[in-house]
């Protein structure tokens, strides 16, 4: 039996609920019997954040969260290959018939209501790791088949989603699993049938609706795919990683008038995430609403990891707006930030171009082929370039 003594101090805590008070009083408690390692987070977007970055050892969350709910947490932790296994604790004053419905499919290590006293929390997280150790604990075997599947070891995972299936017959997340698995097969048939099974097992569970979507969208049936997507979110309608899935997925199908639906129907109901500009800006670029979208890649540019690739697009949109001073302007800050960007020195030329200014254009140019003496494109510019000038 594991006691809060045998611990190892460097554990590293995650506390999720919207009061301050509420996590200052669990992390200062933690702290006092030592526990060094203590995260806060008043929203579960901001910890699923952390939790894809950090190793987290712990999970101490509220199940009603005003946007992306506990249990939304709770799945996108089981279903991201990204995020390892970890014991999960939640907490709240309540929870409904509809909740516990939801929370079938996945297996919580513990629950605690609240209000409770930080002794009950010290009782309480012993016992859920004893849980989360248990052998038997089907979350194991989830987790297991959820690596196989991030290795493309479908047959494997498989093996693994079959076995939990006849264990738990009723159970959709193995259903899906094993949809995915026949996806890999492309065995596209077998893998709806497995998807619907999952549907009518469990009408709630999100990622049913959202597996039938991709079975779509890998059959190149993007309205259907649509359809199933809109059904996933109606099921989870504050959840910000299942709007930035289904927009990245539209993005990459070139339905960008579709993901630029999705975007509005997440910013009508408050939805906010660190690509969500980002991903607006490219929708409205493909579709060439420029205006618009040089808006959002502003937004986005505070605080994207995508730094060189918008400021990039931002060029483009100015030049394609024929505000040439501003693509210029874009266009110098990358380069002073990545000067033997090639791409965005090209753009830089063509804008000249555009301009009539023969002069910049070839003289960047031959910048390019002298840091990528194979850049065809550069090459032949310059070519047309001389013959311009000659006229």
């Amino acid at each position: 039996m594991t006691k809060m003594s045998d611990l190892p101090i460097d554990m590293v805590f995650l506390i999720i609920d919207e009061s301050d008070s509420f996590r200052d009083i669990i992390s200062m408690g933690l702290k006092s019997l030592g526990f060094k390692n203590i995260i806060k987070s008043p929203t579960s977007h901001l910890a699923y954040g952390n939790l894809i970055t950090r190793k987290i050892d712990f999970v101490i969350s509220e199940l009603n969260l005003d946007a992306m709910s506990g249990i939304d947490l709770l799945k996108e932790i089981r279903e991201d290959r990204k995020i390892g296994l970890m014991p999960f604790l939640m907490m709240s004053t309540e929870i409904t018939k509809d909740q516990i419905a939801m929370l079938a499919e996945y297996e919580i290590d513990g629950f605690i209501k609240k209000p409770f006293t930080f002794q009950m929390l010290v009782e309480k997280i012993p016992v859920c790791l004893n849980h989360y150790n248990d052998p038997t604990n089907k979350e194991y075997f989830f987790s297991q088949a959820k690596k196989l599947l991030a290795q493309k070891n479908y047959q494997q995972a498989f093996n693994t989603y079959e076995t939990l299936l006849n264990s738990y017959p009723q159970s959709a997340r193995a259903c899906v699993g094993l949809s995915h698995c026949y996806r890999g097969f492309n065995d596209f048939e077998r893998a709806e049938y497995f998807c619907r099974k999952a549907i009518d097992n469990n009408k709630l569970y999100v990622q049913g609706f959202d597996e039938m979507g991709k079975i779509c969208i890998d059959r190149n049936m993007i309205d259907q795919a649509i359809y199933f997507f809109k059904r996933a979110v109606f099921l989870s309608p504050k959840n910000p990683v299942r709007y930035e899935s289904i927009t990245n997925t539209l993005i990459e199908k070139q339905r960008f008038k579709e993901a630029e639906e999705f975007l509005e129907d997440a910013s009508l109901v408050g939805i906010d995430y660190q690509s969500i500009y980002e991903q607006y800006a490219r929708a409205l670029f493909y579709q060439r609403k420029l205006e618009k979208a040089v808006m959002y890649f502003d937004k986005a540019l505070e605080n994207s990891e995508n730094r060189r690739s918008l400021l990039n697009l931002m060029g483009i949109c100015y030049k394609d707006l024929n505000r040439y001073d501003e693509a210029i302007k874009y266009y110098d800050i990358a380069i002073h930030e990545f000067p033997t960007d090639t791409k965005v020195l090209f753009n830089k030329a063509l804008c000249y171009l555009e301009m009539n200014d023969l002069k910049s254009a070839m003289k960047i140019c031959e910048d390019i082929v002298k840091i990528e003496p194979t850049h065809e494109k550069a090459s032949r510019k310059i070519k047309e370039i001389e013959a311009k000038m000659k006229n």
